[in-house]
């Protein structure tokens, strides 16, 4: 699994297809093996868990339904997320969301500091190193 996801890693829609794939294959060996019930965590991008339910037949096109066009604005901190314009907190205060870059890295305009004229300094923070309020 994990050379899989290394091979895949910097292609989103395959990441998202193999992820549909293997979703779909866990949960019908649960199934199979009698759990009555799944339960799913899909954090605002349920395109993948609309792609599993579809795959198993216990929905029709939904996959085709969802859409996710904020998907890129999002990243993961711990089990929370932050977009742009959400308020977050790091070591050097509190700020606001401005840009979440590809890699993660957010920019992140700090509230707590104010320079000459009003200016606010810009943060820019690896996700490990901030969280959302």
């Amino acid at each position: 699994l994990e050379a899989k996801m290394d091979s895949m890693k910097d292609d989103a829609a395959a990441v998202k297809a193999f992820g549909v794939e293997f979703g779909a294959e866990v949960c019908q060996k649960l199934m199979d093996f009698g759990v009555e019930v799944l339960h799913f965590y899909t954090l605002n991008l349920e395109k993948v868990v609309y792609g599993i339910t579809d795959a198993l037949g216990l929905t029709d096109g939904l996959v085709e339904k969802s859409n996710e066009s904020d998907a890129n604005s999002m990243v993961a901190v711990g089990s929370a997320w932050a977009r742009v314009g959400d308020k977050v907190k790091s070591i050097y205060g509190e700020g606001t969301v401005k840009e979440i870059r590809r890699g993660g890295e957010a920019v992140i305009e700090m509230l707590s500091w104010e320079l000459a004229g009003g200016q606010r300094p810009t943060a820019y923070l690896q996700k490990a190193h901030y969280q959302k309020i």
